[in-house]
């Protein structure tokens, strides 16, 4: 029995390392980023010759990861970016779709209103302080830029697609 138990205490570490990728280590190969946490759901190239990989963990998720490899291909370092910090780095009036996502990774949700001929982008995310989940939201006018942001309280039937949610 006692083996039955370590094993699954094993098996859900590994599960944890594979989603925010905490076992792989500074200088790790792009081969152990992908065996660890699979292929980056979008490839964003650096000035420098390097890249970074985003890991979106949504719709349900309220993670997004950003692992930063140098030139040479190997781990700098691993971030989540859904973090109140980027959120304030978000500027209505002037930040397009492609530099909110370049920021903040794919959204958990997109929903075109078509009478305001408006965009929202929901990102699910954890509070920092209060450890309560919230939804922040982007809104993008006609033009593609952000024209206001919001954060509210975070139901997940809203971004639920089963029996129970609001979809």
């Amino acid at each position: 029995m006692r083996k039955w138990i370590a094993c699954g205490y094993c098996l859900t570490l590994a599960a944890c390392a594979s989603y925010d990728g905490s076992g792989l280590q500074t200088g790790a190969s792009g081969d152990d980023i992908r065996s660890v946490m699979g292929e980056p759901g979008r490839v964003w190239p650096e000035a420098d010759g390097g890249a970074t990989w985003e890991y979106a963990r949504g719709p349900q998720g309220l993670h997004t990861y950003m692992a930063r490899l140098g030139s040479d291909g190997r781990l700098r370092e691993i971030r989540q970016v859904l973090t109140s910090a980027n959120f304030a780095g978000v500027s209505p009036g002037t930040m397009t779709r492609e530099e909110v996502r370049r920021l903040l990774g794919a959204p958990a949700r997109e929903i075109y209103f078509e009478r305001r001929n408006e965009w929202v982008w929901d990102y699910r995310y954890m509070d920092e302080g209060t450890r309560y989940d919230y939804a922040f939201s982007v809104h993008f006018g006609p033009q593609g830029v952000v024209s206001r942001t919001e954060n509210l309280p975070d139901d997940p039937r809203y971004f639920s697609s089963g029996p129970d949610g609001l979809n």
